[in-house]
């Protein structure tokens, strides 16, 4: 047969790979290099306006004898199979793998004659081809002694007789289109100090053009380097050169378990991707394992913790993206928090050595203690991801959850609360602030019920107000910043609001309060604002 014939059969046959159509469209079952050559055939593209070819009628025609999967050592699939009256091999895989098992190739005329002939000239062509970009695959074959057993127990015992001698048939270059949301997704990553590394099974010519096309080989000290000469290197000369790392090709899967053990002994948090059954180990190994949804196998999506639903790395960087956002949302409801620990603890320890104690019945602080845990963490973790995040350097391992200016807005803010709150209250009992007319507080007989409930009334909206200062984690932003774009934050401070005015106004006796007047709500509500003005200017001062 001719060499397009061969190239044929071998692609049809020499495969584990089918097509099915589904929602009206044709769906690779199986390895996708595999499948596009399934499309090839299925399209007639390998004749100028030729009929599609039908993969499965060539499989029945010729049954499959014995096989040898491709692996990431071998690198090579071979299939015995029986062509009319024939037995043939055929064999696909990486290049330099099929080639350095043939002597012949098979001339376009269907005469066969010594490789040493073309040997330049193909690996010239390959080479060209992988610097495109594109992903070679060769094609061999050879036809096997009559008498060759057709058990595949028999053949078996013979197999390393079927990849002897092989005469090369061609290769064919098959270009896989990067998604045109990558290369900004790479950027993105290489901004927020993400280190990008490529791990192919492509030879390393496609590999570097793979790599500068999405922006990975983009400085003189970027690395591309080969599975051989990553393993010839020791640990700590590995160490070294890591840092510089871009590419690593012709990989196998304990060369990615190795980088990931590696780079977690130099302290970094490693996510790694994968699809297949040989990279559940290192998936399971890396700190965040990330298996594809559709690609994937069952086995890495089992030792992932992530499964990319559409195999995009642009989905990655959206993930990031939003886990960010959720560790600042942490942060904004822990600086919440402390701030009202702190001041509450404060006024509570320091009260009794001025005389005073807070005013506050049991319900009243478990009203407190709904607004401080429930209604601030939905508020506060609602946040959506803000501007310039991506351009922020990763958290280390060892990284506080407390920052700098978190502690410097948590101490200035709760002692604002303090001088005010515990001022408020000598005043009250000392000189009679807010007295009123009105009876005395049957659980605090040194206050009137007017001065608990403002008391009770102004903590409370001290916190509403103190939910926006810490919306800010940086001393350049304000906490008014974007505001309005959380809706949900504006409707649970308008329910605590609400809920307190109701408190206050039906509680009577049950909360120790009594009513209010409007003028006393927007006195209290002006009053206790005077919290947004101290946390802004101690926020410029501190950025200064």
């Amino acid at each position: 047969g001719t060499p397009l014939g061969w190239l044929v059969l071998n692609s049809a046959v020499n495969s584990t790979a089918s097509l099915e159509e589904k929602d009206g469209k044709l769906l690779t079952v199986g390895n996708t290099t595999e499948g596009s050559l399934l499309m090839w055939l299925r399209g007639g593209a390998w004749v100028p306006n030729g009929p599609g070819l039908d993969y499965a009628t060539m499989r029945v025609d010729h049954p499959v004898l014995y096989q040898l999967h491709f692996s990431s050592d071998r690198k090579r699939m071979t299939t015995v199979t029986r062509s009319g009256d024939k037995v043939v091999s055929l064999v696909k895989g990486a290049p330099e793998m099929v080639l350095a098992h043939c002597d012949r190739y098979l001339a376009a005329d269907g005469t066969v004659r010594p490789l040493d002939e073309v040997r330049e000239t193909i690996v010239g062509h390959l080479k060209a081809a992988a610097g495109d970009a594109m992903r070679t695959l060769a094609f061999a074959h050879a036809v096997l002694p009559p008498g060759f057993p057709q058990e595949e127990d028999a053949i078996h015992e013979r197999r390393d007789e079927i990849e002897k001698g092989l005469i090369f048939t061609g290769f064919v270059a098959i270009r896989d289109p990067i998604r045109p949301e990558v290369p900004p997704a790479v950027g993105q990553c290489r901004a927020a100090g993400i280190e990008v590394k490529m791990i192919t099974g492509d030879n390393i010519e496609t590999a570097r053009a793979i790599a500068r096309e999405i922006g990975l080989l983009d400085t003189p000290a970027a690395l591309a380097m080969t599975s051989d000469e990553f393993n010839a290197l020791s640990d700590d000369e590995l160490k070294a050169k890591l840092p510089h790392l871009r590419v690593l090709a012709r990989a196998r899967p304990l060369d990615k378990y190795r980088m990931v053990k590696l780079l977690q002994e130099q302290q970094h948090v490693v996510a790694m991707t994968g699809d297949g059954t040989n990279d559940a180990p290192s998936l399971k190994k890396a700190d965040v394992g990330l298996a594809m949804g559709i690609a994937g196998t069952e086995v890495a999506k089992e030792a992932s913790k992530i499964v990319l639903l559409d195999d995009s790395f642009g989905t990655i960087v959206r993930a990031v993206h939003w886990g960010r956002s959720l560790y600042e949302n942490i942060q904004r409801f822990i600086q919440f928090q402390l701030t009202i620990n702190v001041s509450a603890l404060t006024i509570a320890f320091v009260g009794p050595f001025l005389g005073v104690r807070p005013p506050f019945t049991v319900l009243q602080l478990l009203w407190i203690n709904v607004i401080m845990d429930t209604f601030a963490a939905i508020a506060l973790c609602s946040e959506p991801p803000r501007a310039g995040l991506m351009r922020a350097q990763p958290k280390r391992r060892g990284d506080n959850i407390v920052t700098k200016p978190m502690l410097g807005n948590i101490l200035a803010t709760a002692a604002f609360f303090v001088v005010v709150m515990l001022a408020l209250l000598l005043g009250m009992e000392h000189w009679g602030w807010f007295a009123g007319t009105g009876e005395r507080s049957p659980e605090f007989p040194q206050l009137t019920l007017r001065q608990a409930t403002l008391f009770f009334s102004i903590y409370v909206f001290f916190q509403v107000w103190n939910q926006i200062n810490c919306r800010s984690l940086d001393p350049k932003e304000s906490g008014f910043f974007r505001l309005f774009s959380n809706p949900q934050f504006l409707v649970i401070a308008s329910l605590t609001v609400v809920g307190q005015i109701a408190i206050v106004t039906v509680g009577g006796r049950i909360f120790n309060v009594e009513p209010l007047s409007v003028p006393d709500w927007l006195l209290i509500s002006a009053g206790t604002a005077s919290v947004l003005l101290f946390a802004d200017v101690a926020r410029r001062l501190r950025s200064a």
